[in-house]
């Protein structure tokens, strides 16, 4: 894990055209983003929120999205059924034209004592196709992750329906997607933990039919890692499982910028006509700071199809979330907004449900005070614009600093942001302690 590095701001000088602090005359603490003169670049913008149980111990998170053609969106998302337990069941809410929501209801819950999905169900993923279970047909599918009682491993399970607002999923009966050892029991590592398993699950359909790519997280002794595989659901009684291959992850660093970062807990959707796949994933290591099992960022990505398949070329960089744009000390969990086979209509453009959370000491792991409490979804879209003008920003990585908030010197870095070359760190004055980056601005 990175360790964080407190960096001091020694001055700080003000005018039309800079502002410059944070400097400790070692510029490998400050990677520099390179020089993007008359590129494309992206921005988040009519961020707003979208759902959470206000006012309740309870949460709402990972978002899966179905747009249909009229604009209806089903947001389908992880949260507890009872305040104070944690426990998660799959909900859905139907976000109508007009912005206005059906009542949140639990669609798929744990299973009953002693089974092998009894504890948690989360992550879903939901498409369309031409699927047979039980010699019964169904459109849709929902794919998710599943933990039982008494073990640390999830795998993953899948439901089906013939509509998207109905209050019962039909469970297949058996593991779509098992844990990656195949003994009984959890996977011991080295350092005296355990094997994360298979879960997460992001899917997309390549015909439309019976064909679905599912992508997944797998944790394991051999590290963490997103991996696909090409299943034919067509008809459950016949289901085989096949082997799945490691996606391909060149291109993606972590929060400096400077090392190779690990995949998991992503959300893809594809854009068949422009041969392109996007993907929305949480940016590497996790912070110091409660609640520091999650994410401060995130980042979106593309890839040719065709690459994303064959397991070649690299992933390009589109925009980091970062904290000072969302004002949330945490940016996790997200989902693309797709139509029903797992599509988008604008690959450079697309629209990005996420889920938000508080930090210490606004939160603290003790009853009505846990992080999870404050975990709500919202909504963003990314932007193309085009920079004529150079501007090079800097990383700090200053996680155990925690200066006082400054709004005025804030807004007045964000309102200098595109006519300086700035050399700064924001984030310090924005808000707490975070791992940021301003070189999308």
């Amino acid at each position: 894990m990175l360790k964080s590095k407190k960096i001091v701001p020694v001055f700080l000088l003000f005018s039309l055209t800079y502002v410059s602090s944070c400097t400790k005359g070692d510029s490998d603490l400050l990677p520099s983003v390179p020089e993007e003169v008359g590129q494309t670049r992206y921005e988040l913008v009519e961020m707003n929120k979208v759902f959470g149980f206000t006012n309740q111990s309870r949460y709402s998170y990972c978002p899966s999205l179905v747009k249909e053609s009229d604009g209806t969106v089903h947001m389908f998302f992880c949260g507890n059924a009872e305040q104070l337990i944690m426990a998660d069941n799959i909900y859905h809410v139907r976000i109508n034209p007009d912005g206005t929501q059906t009542p949140p209801k639990s669609v798929v819950q744990p299973g009953m004592a002693g089974s092998w999905d009894n504890l948690h169900i989360c992550d879903p993923s939901v498409i369309a196709g031409n699927f047979k279970m039980d010699g019964k047909s169904y459109k849709y599918a929902m794919f998710y992750l599943v933990n039982q009682q008494g073990v640390y491993y999830n795998e993953i399970g899948v439901a089906f329906s013939n509509d998207l607002e109905t209050d019962r999923w039909v469970k297949y009966p058996n593991k779509l997607i098992k844990k990656p050892w195949n003994y009984e029991g959890d996977e011991q590592l080295p350092n005296g933990g355990k094997s994360w398993g298979a879960g997460q699950p992001s899917a997309f359909s390549r015909d439309r039919q019976g064909k679905v790519f599912l992508t997944f997280t797998i944790g394991d002794k051999s590290g963490t890692r997103i991996e696909w595989v090409e299943l034919d659901l067509s008809d459950m009684d016949e289901y085989k499982p096949v082997n799945s291959v490691r996606m391909v992850d060149d291109g993606l660093v972590d929060i400096t910028y400077k090392n190779k970062d690990y995949t998991c807990n992503s959300d893809l959707g594809i854009d068949i006509k422009n041969n392109m796949i996007v993907m929305v994933r949480p940016v590497q290591p996790h912070p110091l700071i409660y609640p520091a099992f999650l994410n401060t960022s995130l980042e979106v990505n593309y890839i040719p199809l065709n690459d994303f398949v064959s397991g070649s070329g690299k992933w390009e960089f589109m925009l980091r979330i970062v904290p000072y744009m969302t004002g949330f000390a945490r940016n996790h969990n997200a989902g693309l907004e797709r139509n029903k086979y797992g599509e988008i209509d604008r690959w450079e453009e697309p629209i990005i449900y996420y889920t938000v959370s508080k930090e210490a000491p606004e939160v603290n792991p003790v009853g009505h005070s846990h992080a999870e409490w404050s975990y709500h979804i919202w909504r963003g879209v990314l932007k193309k614009t085009f920079h004529s003008l150079s501007s090079r920003f800097h990383y700090v990585d200053n996680a155990s600093w925690d200066p006082q908030r400054s709004t005025t010197i804030c807004n007045l870095a964000l309102s200098l942001k595109r006519y300086a070359n700035l050399s700064f760190c924001p984030q310090a004055w924005c808000n707490r302690s975070y791992h940021t980056s301003f070189q999308n601005i």
